[in-house]
């Protein structure tokens, strides 16, 4: 048995075309696909078609990530307020080229859940943890030992993190295939893995794939996404390009600006100004 395991595509269609022939070249039997579809990247319609093209050709299991809880937070509460700004601007434009049949799909979606098929032995999956699609799992082994335990079963696959490791407790172990769309580290090569099945157990597969990074800093210009969030998108073409990842802590640092300035930061509606400013006290090179 032969599982492709993908995650965290975040809109990257270009990526995720690849990391699927490369699966199908390869023979699996089976795509398993662990949230966070959309945003970051342009055109999220497109990635959208491709997941319910898969679902129509090949056995699929999908579940949700935090990405599509906001989507589906925001179609909720008319009070969120999302601009396009770097720092709510790639939600909004994702939000406004998704349809209601792509948010009642990603509603219907559970956060977690069990494999399980005759002859192998079976494994919970999520996005973030079992619990929590945001739950952030990588560098706390403390916190990753707690949730193996309440477990019944030896092996956790996750995503989230954009991180490709295992990492192994006692005598069970946690697997994360890395991101299809905006992977941290390996130079900015997309991730996925094959789970290969046994009656013994699964072994993990880890592939880096070189794709079209040009490409899909070219639709940033074209869908108009790099004028509704500046430096949000000088950031995530940055991490394609090389795998560095800086948008978290410039982020928190303009915010850590905007209220120093004796601004108010209302959710994620922070002047662009402090972005920059957080850009260069950084000494970000974008």
């Amino acid at each position: 048995m032969k599982i492709a395991v993908l995650g965290d595509i975040h809109s990257n269609h270009t990526a995720l075309e690849t990391c699927i022939t490369h699966a199908l070249e390869r023979n699996v039997d089976e795509f398993m696909f662990l949230g966070d579809y959309i945003s970051d990247c342009a055109y999220p319609q497109k990635t959208m078609q491709i997941v319910y093209d898969m679902n129509k050709k090949y056995s699929c299991r999908f579940i949700r990530g935090n990405r599509e809880d906001y989507m589906l937070h925001h179609r909720k509460d008319s009070q969120e307020v999302w601009t396009y700004s770097s720092t709510s601007g790639s939600l909004l434009y994702t939000y406004e080229n998704l349809s209601e049949s792509d948010l009642d799909f990603f509603e219907g979606l559970p956060i977690s859940g069990f494999y399980e098929k005759e002859g192998f032995p079976s494994f919970c999956y999520c996005h973030g943890s079992p619990a929590s699609a945001r739950e952030y799992l990588s560098g706390d082994k403390g916190k990753l030992e707690k949730i193996l335990k309440h477990i019944d079963v030896d092996l956790l696959i996750g995503a989230h993190t954009h991180i490709q490791e295992s990492v192994t407790v006692g005598n069970k172990k946690w697997v994360n295939p890395g991101s299809v769309g905006v992977p941290i580290g390996h130079g900015g090569k997309s991730q996925y893995m094959i789970l290969h099945g046994t009656k013994s157990g699964w072994q993990e597969e880890f592939f880096q794939l070189e794709y079209d990074v040009d490409a899909v800093v070219k639709e940033y210009e074209l869908s108009g996404l790099d004028q509704k969030a500046p430096w949000w998108t000088r950031l995530n073409i940055h991490l394609l390009y090389t795998g560095e990842d800086h948008s978290a802590a410039c982020i928190m640092l303009a915010r850590e600006l905007c209220e120093e300035a004796g601004e108010e930061v209302n959710g994620l509606d922070i002047p662009e100004k402090y972005v920059e400013m957080a850009v260069k006290r950084l000494e970000l090179n974008l």
